[in-house]
């Protein structure tokens, strides 16, 4: 019986959804970690407005760490799942942002950058904060859609393993109601 009910839990580890939540999870991280470099190579010094775009990557590295760290333990759900929407919203904002005033958005960076080279990282600041979102939309649905499976198989092995639990009784008392003489 313990052998099924683990082989339900080794099977459900290695499953696709599982597989694709951890790669989201992780090309969100390297994303996040080349958006950082990104915002350091248009100004050393950021400005406030550099900053905020720091601290949008710093919760999108937090929401995919929080996720690979809950996958791996089945744990944290809730709390990735707030930094997950924190993070989704302030990528809509700073895309927002880039893509509704470009130009002002490239003067508040404040880069001491020729125009063209600020232009050029300021497009791939675009791009990967577009795929950012993307990716963590997708993931986030993903996570919800593997957490309720993981919740699913938790609650079928608990109802198992009550009718297991039910079953010895019955057999101790039956057992005990044959020996004693009456």
């Amino acid at each position: 019986m313990a052998s099924a009910t683990g082989n339900s839990s080794l099977r459900s580890c290695s499953s696709l959804p599982n597989l694709l939540v951890w790669l989201l999870n992780l090309s969100l991280l390297v994303l996040a970690a080349a958006a950082l470099g990104l915002v350091f190579l248009l100004r050393p010094r950021p400005t406030p407005f550099g900053w905020a775009l720091v601290s949008v990557h710093t919760t999108t590295l937090l929401s995919a760490l929080t996720a690979l760290y809950a996958q791996l333990t089945h744990l944290c759900f809730p709390a990735h799942a707030a930094l997950a929407l924190a993070a989704l919203s302030s990528h809509a904002v700073a895309s927002l942002a880039f893509f509704l005033r470009h130009d002002h958005s490239l003067q508040l960076l404040g880069s001491a950058r020729d125009r063209r080279e600020q232009f050029v990282l300021a497009f791939l600041e675009e791009v990967l904060l577009l795929g950012m979102f993307l990716v963590q939309a997708v993931a986030l649905a993903a996570t919800c859609v593997v957490s309720q499976r993981w919740a699913r198989e938790y609650e079928a092995a608990e109802t198992e393993k009550a009718a297991v639990a039910r079953k010895r009784g019955r057999k101790i008392g039956y057992r005990r109601s044959r020996r004693t003489p009456g």
